[in-house]
């Protein structure tokens, strides 16, 4: 399948803000077929392209690095900024620039916590640490994309023992509390990472299938999933970041005859489908404001 044929996924945090960095897109998506659906977790996507459950990233990434099955599960570690949001905690994700404080609190706080396996300690350009359960986890864990700027306690684990892990990510976000490196962190106006979050539990991870998806920007999948060549891909995956130029495969495809396209956003997914015959649509004119 040639790109101006394929399909366009973007993830993007600010939807008005892509619209200004792709010259010419709010005219053309304003004569496309729209639809709304749910939100949905570009990680989510990207596993169930590649015939990964969600519980089972923890495990997937472990294996990229060497690691072999574990007994009892993997578990994934991410450090998250904690804000209060009327009545509700919700969580933040970290940054990019985030990853090394987020790997040296991982490793400071779980040095004063009661061991729960062998701890993967995380490098400091991936912000996040593996953990080889010793025991089963007792419990079923939220993964942390579906929790980023949602409310808290729908996320919290639950099962059997999900009150002991609830304590546990107590006792961190304690920890976390009152660390000199988040203090500096305030200091610097950066927001504290003050809170630890558990996701996985699954002891392996399938062989993740070819799904021919080419991905474009920094993702910590990127070297877990058999992403295609951009010259064949089926699907193009682009990280949308604010104010960077776009990439040529991109503006190649969001710019050809016939569009599909969908953008991924934390209010939810808009899907749009172009056709050579939909630029007839002249009475269709982007909302007022659009950039």
């Amino acid at each position: 399948m040639s790109n101006a044929l394929g399909s366009t996924l973007i993830a993007s945090a600010d939807a008005q803000q892509l619209l200004r960095d792709v010259p010419g897109l709010a005219a053309r998506l304003a004569r496309a077929d729209h639809r709304r659906d749910d939100f949905l977790a570009l990680d989510d996507w990207l596993l169930a392209q590649h015939g990964i459950p969600a519980e089972a990233e923890a495990a997937l990434l472990a294996a990229t690095r060497g690691s072999p099955a574990a007994q009892h599960g993997w578990l994934k570690l991410d450090a998250l900024s904690l804000v209060i949001t009327r009545d509700r905690l919700v969580a933040l994700p970290q940054q990019p620039e985030d990853a090394a404080d987020a790997a040296q609190l991982i490793t400071d706080v779980l040095a004063h916590l009661p061991a729960l396996g062998a701890l993967h300690a995380p490098a400091d350009d991936a912000g996040f640490a593996l953990l080889d359960l010793a025991a089963p986890a007792g419990a079923r864990f939220q993964p942390v994309w579906r929790v980023a700027g949602r409310p808290l306690d729908a996320h919290l684990p639950d099962g059997p023992r999900g009150a002991d892990w609830r304590r546990w990510l107590t006792e961190a976000q304690m920890l976390l509390h009152v660390h000199p490196l988040n203090e500096a962190r305030e200091a610097r106006g950066l927001r504290p990472l003050n809170a630890l979050w558990l996701s996985g539990g699954a002891p392996s991870a399938p062989p993740p299938r070819a799904a021919g998806v080419h991905l474009i920007g920094a993702h910590p999948l990127r070297c877990a999933l058999p992403l295609a060549d951009v010259t064949v891909a089926q699907t193009l995956v682009w990280l949308h970041q604010p104010g960077q130029p776009v990439p040529a495969p991109v503006s190649a495809r969001l710019n050809a005859s016939r569009l599909d396209l969908r953008v991924l956003e934390t209010s939810g997914s808009q899907h749009y489908r172009l056709l050579p015959w939909h630029r007839l649509r002249v009475w269709r004119k982007p909302p007022a404001g659009s950039p």
